[in-house]
């Protein structure tokens, strides 16, 4: 074979094995890239967490029959879920909380299951269970539910401070003292606004 063919016939060898080597790395960088892209999400999916909500409740409804029997003054809330994502979106857990009334001499406790759903920097969410009073026989409390929604301010930690606002309401039966002694539903019915963290 003629040194120039040879020459060339080398030359061409090369540029192939070259273009070669180039497109299986490439492959194994695109294919490095998904996988790491996946892990990073199933990094965020099934994952446990424990939310802390603090604010307070600014409720609404009095019954105008018994009007010092019902008062509806604001509360001092806090609220502690911990829980598990089951996916990137979706968390789901049980959660017990704490409602101080001010000017009223009992307080109520909501244990309650709760659900959110987080996209990016907002979230939303819902509470149901059932609330405890500390007064004994003249407050019992009932049935409890809380939905609203909020924004993340910080959500590109592994901690997430985040804002909210929605509705709660709160089952409360109170007795009354006088001569009729019958018990009066009281349901404490408002807006409810949080500040938070995610840990």
């Amino acid at each position: 074979m003629p040194k120039k063919n040879f020459l060339l016939f080398i030359l061409i060898i090369t540029v192939i094995l070259h273009s070669s080597v180039t497109s299986a790395q490439e492959v194994k960088e695109r294919a490095m890239v998904v996988y790491s892209k996946k892990n990073k999400s199933l990094s965020k999916a099934k994952t446990f967490a424990a939310f802390v909500d603090f604010g307070t409740s600014l409720f609404m409804r009095q019954d105008p029959a018994y009007p010092d029997l019902s008062e509806c003054n604001p509360s001092l809330d806090l609220d502690i879920s911990y829980g598990y994502f089951i996916n990137s979106y979706f968390y789901i857990g049980p959660g017990a909380g704490i409602r101080a009334y001010f000017g009223e001499n009992f307080t109520m406790f909501p244990i309650f299951g709760e659900l959110r759903g987080c996209w990016k920097w907002t979230f939303i969410y819902g509470k149901g269970g059932f609330s405890l009073s500390t007064s004994g026989n003249n407050d019992r409390g009932g049935a409890y539910a809380s939905i609203g929604l909020g924004v993340n301010f910080i959500s590109k930690t592994k901690y997430k401070l985040f804002l909210s606002m929605g509705y709660e309401f709160q089952d409360h039966r109170r007795k009354d003292t006088s001569v009729l002694r019958k018990e009066i539903l009281t349901g404490k019915n408002g807006i409810a606004i949080r500040i938070g963290t995610q840990f």
